[in-house]
Parts: structure tokens; sequence; C-alpha cells
């Protein structure tokens, strides 16, 4: 069963930041929130317990990012040197704005 917990984080320009971590079954780190974590609650009791759980974080070592197995994913941009226009892709179809009646026949296809 994976577990989690909230861990202290040493960014490379020097600030702590708080994330959730999650781990395999073995206790090995399986991965971490990108974001910093805040305490949140639906009421006074639950606040309470979230800053509790994030005051647990600070008893526990330091982490950075580099103690996480695997590199950190960066957003990929996305390729879009293959895509079609609306239009394009209209014509390649061979459909019109002009809506055909039923029963008659469609435009013939150019492929």
């Amino acid at each position: 069963m994976m577990t989690w917990n909230y861990r202290v984080f040493r960014e490379e320009n020097g600030d702590y930041i708080i994330r959730e971590v999650f781990y395999e079954e073995d206790g090995s780190i399986l991965s971490v929130t990108e974001k910093a974590v805040e305490p949140f609650g639906r009421s006074l009791d639950e606040l309470t317990a979230s800053l509790q759980l994030l005051q647990e974080a600070l008893t526990l070592p330091v982490l950075t990012l580099a103690d996480i197995p695997g590199e950190p994913k960066q957003k990929r941009k996305k390729d879009r040197s293959k895509y079609i226009g609306h239009e394009q892709l209209k014509a390649e179809l061979g459909l019109t704005d002009k809506p055909t009646p039923i029963g008659a026949e469609a435009p013939a296809s150019s492929t």
C-alpha cells in the first residue's frame, strides 16, 4: 500500500518549502508534488490537523529534488507541426459549409 507524508525540501535557490511525498511499500520514495502545499481545512479542527501534519515534516531530514529517484519531468512543448487547420481539414474531407439535404449525394472525395 502506498503511503505519503509531508517533507521539507530545500530548493535550488535556498528557499525551504513543504511538499507531499509518496512512498512505495518498501519505504522508498515514489514521487513528490511539483508545488509546495498549504494548510487547509473545512473546519478549524481540520485546519489544526493539517497544520500538525505540516509541523511533523519539520522533524524529518530535509530533502532536495536531487534525493528523488528519476529525473524531474519537464513540461514538453507539443509538436504542432503535423496539425492542420479546421478549413484545411474540411477541404481534405470534401466538406462544404452548405448542409447536404437528406437523400442527396455527398460531394465526392478527392482521395
